[in-house]
């Protein structure tokens, strides 16, 4: 399959008509131009994260569990116990309490919030980080798109040059990106061009996509190898106070690593923060994760503030649901999609505000339910993303975004 070829909506439907009319189209495929700098960083917390423990806290009920919840700088707000950084930091946080889903499944929650599409057999959907390297990315020796921790997730149509670039960790050695001891850049020219000879063979013989694809991972991994730009990745570049500030766990180090990246040119960076999926000692676990996710988040946008970044730079923070409001056997909760939160910072939005509300005991939405379809609406808005942007995939044309979500317009600052 070649990369997309972007059209309006009128040409969407005239295509729709015409292939009711005539025999499949076979959309041919080119990178989509770039509108916007805006940049991504996304804070994945997978497993799910409770939101009573962390961004819609309930004390004082048998569903709030132990905690008391934390005063915050912006008046009747709570966050949880363990969050006392971005307690002090609401102001500059727009939080989503009122996110409702259907997919109660890892696998396929993961995949619906990580796209913003349901998962279909017919259609493979970029995740948000390849959606925003494709759509804002520019050229550069770096990856358009890095993850830094867990499994590797789909540039869908994309392709492979906005697929991420996976690290298994910020401060582990990048493997394989130095020559070896007995090869130079000169040899490896000459190495890279027999290789092209001997797969025009195959090329030739219907591998022309297989190939294409071969051969732009090779110049990202020869950019990547020959710039100067790799001191990004060098966190002992960073000032050992600057490095305790985020934490000296991977959560944290992880968020520093991010800002340095961003301002060498990457366009978005995914983290994952593991261990969300508390079936048992939920208390004890989520308290063990919040206070790694605090220092790291909160460090993270007091450095973007500081230095202006904060104005092109959108952080999301979210997992695939939430947890049940009940207390489980083993002090645990349960996979919850029926309201959950997600945490939004810079490019745009208006902080010190909260969207939605539940009921005292955390079980009901009592105002604005909102659904990744909006949601997905209101970050390609603050991306600068064109939201109605259409691709043929195969036969198919598809939106870059769900058509029938609606952007949140309070949560972008007037």
């Amino acid at each position: 399959m070649n990369p997309p070829l972007p059209m309006t909506r009128r040409h969407a439907l005239q295509l729709l008509g015409a292939m009711a009319l005539t025999p499949p189209i076979l959309g041919s495929l080119a990178r989509a131009s770039n509108q916007s700098q805006r940049k991504l960083i996304l804070l994945w917390l997978e497993g799910g994260p409770s939101q009573l423990e962390t961004f819609d806290p309930k004390p004082g009920t048998a569903e709030g569990g132990p905690g008391q919840g934390l005063g915050t700088d912006v008046t009747g707000w709570m966050f949880g116990d363990h969050l006392p950084g971005l307690a002090r930091r609401a102001e500059h946080l727009c939080v989503i309490r009122s996110m409702s889903t259907r997919e109660g499944n890892h696998s396929r929650a993961r995949e619906l919030v990580k796209t913003g599409y349901t998962p279909t057999p017919t259609v493979t959907f970029p995740t948000l980080g390849s959606m925003t390297s494709h759509e804002t990315g520019q050229e550069s020796d770096l990856p358009g798109f890095v993850q830094i921790n867990g499994a590797p997730g789909s540039s869908g149509f994309f392709g492979v040059e906005h697929a991420p670039f996976v690290m298994a960790g910020p401060q582990r050695k990048i493997d394989n990106i130095d020559y070896s001891y007995d090869v130079n850049a000169t040899r490896m020219d000459y190495r890279t061009n027999l290789l092209e000879v001997l797969e025009r063979g195959f090329e030739e013989r219907g591998g022309r996509e297989v190939v294409r694809s071969q051969r732009s991972l090779r110049r990202q991994a020869r950019r990547l190898m020959d710039s100067p730009l790799r001191k990004a990745f060098d966190l002992d570049q960073e000032r050992e106070r600057k490095r305790d500030q985020y934490g000296r766990h991977d959560f944290g180090q992880s968020c520093l690593l991010a800002r340095r990246l961003l301002e060498h040119g990457v366009s978005a960076v995914e983290i994952v923060l593991g261990g969300w999926d508390t079936h048992d000692d939920n208390f004890r676990r989520t308290q063990s994760l919040c206070e790694q996710l605090d220092p790291g988040f909160s460090a993270l946008m007091d450095d973007l503030n500081r230095s202006g970044l904060a104005e092109e730079t959108l952080v999301v923070c979210m997992g695939e649901f939430g947890r049940t409001p009940e207390i489980v056997d083993g002090n645990g909760r349960n996979h919850w999609p029926r309201n959950w939160c997600v945490a939004l910072f810079g490019a745009g939005v208006g902080g010190g505000q909260a969207i939605g509300s539940t009921d005292a005991r955390g079980r009901e939405l009592t105002s604005d339910p909102v659904s990744i379809a909006d949601l997905y609406a209101t970050l390609a808005e603050l991306l600068g993303i064109d939201r109605d942007k259409t691709f043929v995939v195969g036969q198919r044309p598809v939106t870059l975004v769900d058509p029938l979500g609606e952007s949140l317009g309070p949560v972008i600052a007037g």
